[in-house]
């Protein structure tokens, strides 16, 4: 099989961990979506989180692979998965790499260059999620598509997917990637349509089919597809520093007109599932029910436990040599409730002499607000201030900080929740904090 077998000496199993650096969206089902698909992460972010689960041998898992997935699609903007891909696999080369993609490129994009180029960033496997290869069921399982920046009406946008999914497969192969193909049956819309869809990546030259059955969520009603982007959104704008000149002010182009309501799937019949694979198995081997891979470590939003304040999250960052503090931007001094931005001090937490329990040890000045044109020097300069932290905990913050602080060794984390239930997970507590286990911190 594709990932690397678990060692035989020890006890920790296999794992693929999701790296989620896909920041646009090209498409939305109507069905099985989260509400929030979660923020995409810098490049420098995600390879700290690997760095730190690769290190934490108490996690029980074995990393073997890393997969590029989500929250947006990665072919819709290439730069940032290559950039990751090509760090990983120049740091970690014994990792697998593999991504999950809908096989909707930009379109100023050529599908055949691209898949040359990502397999020569250390890419082997490809996922392309085919739901359908009949247009007029793809416009029954999608909202919207929208290729490229502009908006297509539904019929022509589910045949021009139909196509760049048939090119994605084919230029995946000639490329020398390993091609997975996952349809998700959505029972009353293309239960009917396995064997179809086994027989068109057969001939496209497909290695393998997954077929999963869809979650019965339903999407109450489509939204519009998203505006173009614009840079920083009006959030971020206060820690960004671009409040005056950000272009997400300016006005959003016309959406699409929203698809009918979605009504609820019906269950899916017993055994249909496994009747699916049985006809598809005519036309191509079917991934195994047992991953080879393990359980997957995603780091998300809508990640589940994974996401969660929690001792046993492997995610959150660690004291390590003379990073040992974590710093808090706060108003009140009881919840984090600044952005990154707004904060004219920061609260210092580290361990206490002593005893070595974590505590406030003091107050620190932010540097000044950059002058107009002075790019990243304000950010260099708080990197410098908070040399002997680890982390540091705000509201909100602008992704040109993030990048610039984990640059310099500094996982920047967002939270909703009390600073001493925060600080003391973070320093390997939580029996303290009033949100153990239930509030999010998330690095973002």
């Amino acid at each position: 099989m594709f990932c690397a077998a678990t060692n035989a000496a020890t006890s920790a199993k296999p794992g693929c961990i999701h790296l989620p650096v896909a920041a646009r969206a090209n498409t939305r089902r109507r069905f099985g979506e989260p509400e929030t698909p979660g923020r995409a992460l810098g490049v420098q972010d995600v390879l700290q989180w690997l760095d730190r689960v690769l290190a934490d041998a108490a996690s029980g898992v074995a990393l073997s692979s890393v997969a590029i997935s989500g929250p947006g699609e990665p072919l819709a903007e290439p730069a940032p998965v290559l950039a990751a891909l090509r760090a990983v696999h120049e740091k970690h080369p014994h990792l697998a790499l593999s991504l999950v993609t809908n096989g909707l490129c930009a379109q100023d994009a050529e599908i055949s260059a691209l898949a040359a180029e990502l397999a020569a960033c250390g890419l082997s496997k490809v996922t392309v999620l085919v739901d359908a290869v009949d247009p007029g069921l793809v416009a029954q399982i999608y909202a919207w598509i929208r290729p490229g920046r502009r908006t297509v009406p539904l019929p022509e946008a589910s045949t021009l997917l139909v196509d760049a999914q048939a090119q994605a497969i084919r230029a995946f192969r000639e490329a020398g990637l390993f091609v997975t193909v996952r349809m998700t049956v959505y029972p009353g819309i293309n239960e009917l349509h396995g064997e179809d869809v086994a027989s068109v990546v057969a001939t496209l030259g497909a290695d393998m089919l997954d077929i999963v059955a869809c979650r019965p969520t339903v999407l109450p009603a489509a939204p519009a597809a998203p505006a173009s982007a614009t840079g920083c959104t009006p959030k971020e704008c206060a820690s960004c520093g671009t409040a005056s000149t950000c272009s997400s002010k300016a006005p959003a182009p016309a959406p699409e007109a929203e698809a009918p309501e979605a009504l609820p799937l019906p269950a899916l019949a017993a055994g249909r599932l496994e009747l699916m694979r049985q006809q598809a198995a005519r036309f191509l081997p079917l991934v195994p029910g047992e991953d080879p891979c393990g359980g997957d470590i995603l780091w998300m939003e809508n990640a589940g436990q994974s996401a969660l304040l929690s001792p046993e999250n492997p995610a959150l960052p660690k004291p390590s040599g003379a990073r040992v503090n974590v710093a808090v931007a706060s108003a009140g001094g009881m919840e984090v409730d600044l952005h990154l931005g707004q904060a004219i001090k920061f609260l210092i937490f580290g361990p206490r002499e002593g005893d070595g329990l974590p505590s406030l040890l003091g107050l620190r000045d932010a540097p000044e607000a950059a002058q107009p044109g002075g790019g990243d020097t304000r950010w260099q300069a708080l990197a410098e201030t908070l040399a002997d932290c680890f982390a540091v905990i705000a509201a909100s913050a602008g992704a040109r900080p993030r990048e610039v602080l984990a640059q310099a060794g500094i996982t920047v984390l967002t939270a909703e929740t009390d600073i001493q239930g925060a600080v003391d997970l973070l320093f390997g507590g939580g029996k303290r904090g009033k949100g153990n286990g239930k509030k999010r911190i998330k690095a973002d």
